[in-house]
């Protein structure tokens, strides 16, 4: 199954989902792909987070490092703050320094329930991976 094949965007109820599952890699046309997917989902919806859910354990590549930037600095530019990476601890990390995008502070997560749940209840105290 090809890279692009296996990625998935979504928006539910306000956030926008994007998952990586085992086994994904993002070539640059992949990473287009996203960007364009995401550019078309949020151009008539109102999103006020972004979840990025990464399961895979695949190195992160320049276009997939350039694609999370991109994203982040197009949810930026839209007024998002809310930002949740869900991931296991390394690559939760990495993610969150590649990013780096000035107005977007990733909120670091295990799990996706948790991520959600902190993403569509803005009045919800935050229980991440960090205050675990």
């Amino acid at each position: 199954m090809e890279p692009s094949e296996r990625w998935s965007i979504r928006v539910d109820d306000g956030v926008i989902v994007v998952e990586l599952p085992h086994g994904t890699g993002l070539s640059p046309s992949d990473g287009e792909r996203l960007l364009d997917r995401w550019q078309t989902l949020v151009a008539d919806r109102r999103v006020h987070a972004v979840v990025l859910v990464v399961r895979t354990t695949r190195p992160c590549s320049d276009a997939g490092r350039r694609t999370l930037r991109r994203t982040a600095r197009a949810a930026a530019d839209r007024g998002v703050t809310r930002f949740a990476v869900a991931a296991e601890r390394p690559k939760r990390q990495y993610l969150e320094r590649t990013m780096d995008v000035e107005g977007i502070d990733p909120e670091p997560f295990n799990d996706a329930a948790a991520a959600m749940r902190w993403a569509k209840c803005p009045s919800e105290p935050t229980v991440s991976a960090v205050s675990e």
